[in-house]
């Protein structure tokens, strides 16, 4: 979106490097999929923070910082005269972002926490899978790009403030709020009518097609529709199904006459039939899919870009268009790409200083 990003990354590269999926599963600090994704149009430089000479380079890099986006341990940075106070000190327009599992302060501030625990903390576990099983993990990690995402808006608020009134500001992320916002619906049952929202029996249950998996919400303006569909329009009829209650207190039976019938149809079919008659229905996406989606080829959303050690690549691109700007995606950086770009050309490090950093390991 136009922000020059500089990702500081220590000797031995982001822990997303080590991460899978690899290309042609070699596990190469270049060719972690993750890392690819994450990272498209960034610059990266190598920094060794614990070396004694680092904290002088990274304040440097502060002087023309509008942003700088941090997920230390709370504390740790201003232990080493490197936290808000030390941006202020040095910048005082510019803008710190933390992003942490519970934030900056309270008892759980020092706590570590996975996607998982920060799911299960910020509520959304409590709802999520069968009423009858344990709570069912979503796939993926969704508290951490959720955590992104308010890194993100918290980020804007606080240069729209500092466009206005030439203040920088701390912005404090903690994951398990973000998700827990992202889903309020069990502590505002709890709190407005004193009631829990439990796990609950899908009300647009999921079939197995001949190809995939389609999922369909049978409503009343639509069921005639869905029977004809079927070829079995006698279920009209039938008091079993005579309205949405009634399907969904015999939800088993219908199932079992709705699945033999999905199995033999493929997915894609199925979705443009019943969407041809505006009954709620999708099939499920797999990777292929998406990129064969006359949709998505349409927002042009994809795009190719070659990399030097991974290759020409599909990436994803943004789910939001300016006009008839065009969005200009760029490969992820190699570790340390930008040294001599950054240090000498932004930061004004003489040759002999860059030899003398390298050597000692501060980058």
């Amino acid at each position: 979106m136009g922000a020059d990003v500089i990702k500081v990354e220590p000797p031995g590269g982001d822990v997303a490097r080590t991460q899978p999926p690899f290309l042609g599963d070699d596990p190469h600090p270049e060719k972690s999929g993750l890392y690819l994704y994450l990272n498209t149009n960034k610059r990266s430089i190598t920094l060794d923070i614990r070396q004694a000479a680092a904290p002088a380079v990274l304040r440097r890099l502060y002087e023309s910082a509008d942003v700088v986006i941090e997920d230390s341990p709370p504390g740790w940075l201003a232990a080493h005269d490197l936290g808000y106070e030390a941006l202020e000190r040095t910048n005082p327009r510019a803008v710190m972002v933390s992003v942490t599992p519970f934030g900056q302060y309270g008892p759980y501030r020092d706590y570590q926490a996975t996607d998982l625990v920060a799911l299960a903390l910020g509520g959304l576990l409590y709802i999520s899978g069968e009423p009858t099983r344990e709570p069912l993990k979503l796939g993926g990690h969704p508290s951490e790009y959720f955590a992104g995402l308010s890194a993100f808006s918290g980020a804007l608020i606080a240069l729209y403030h500092r466009d206005g009134t030439g203040e920088g500001q701390h912005v404090d992320v903690a994951q398990v709020e973000g998700i827990a916002s992202a889903q309020g619906y069990s502590s505002l049952g709890h709190g407005y009518i004193h009631e829990d929202r439990k796990r609950m029996n899908a009300f647009a249950p999921m079939y197995r097609a001949k190809d995939g998996f389609v999922g369909a919400m049978f409503r009343q303006d639509n069921w005639a529709d869905f029977c004809e569909m079927m070829g079995r329009p006698d279920l009209t009829t039938d008091p079993r199904f005579a309205d949405q209650i009634s399907r969904r207190d015999h939800m088993d039976e219908l199932n079992a006459i709705v699945a033999p019938w999905m199995a033999e149809q493929p997915k894609e079919d199925v979705y443009h039939a019943g969407q041809a008659k505006r009954m709620p229905m999708g099939y499920i996406c797999d990777p292929a899919d998406m990129l064969a989606s006359a949709q998505y080829q349409a927002h042009g959303y994809f795009t190719t870009l070659d990399h030097p050690v991974a290759g020409p690549l599909q990436y994803p691109g943004m789910p939001m268009r300016w006009g008839e700007d065009a969005w200009d995606l760029r490969r992820a950086p190699l570790l340390g790409e930008h040294n001599q770009e950054v240090y000498g050309g932004l930061l004004g490090y003489t040759p002999a200083e860059l030899v003398l950093l390298r050597n000692t390991r501060v980058i």
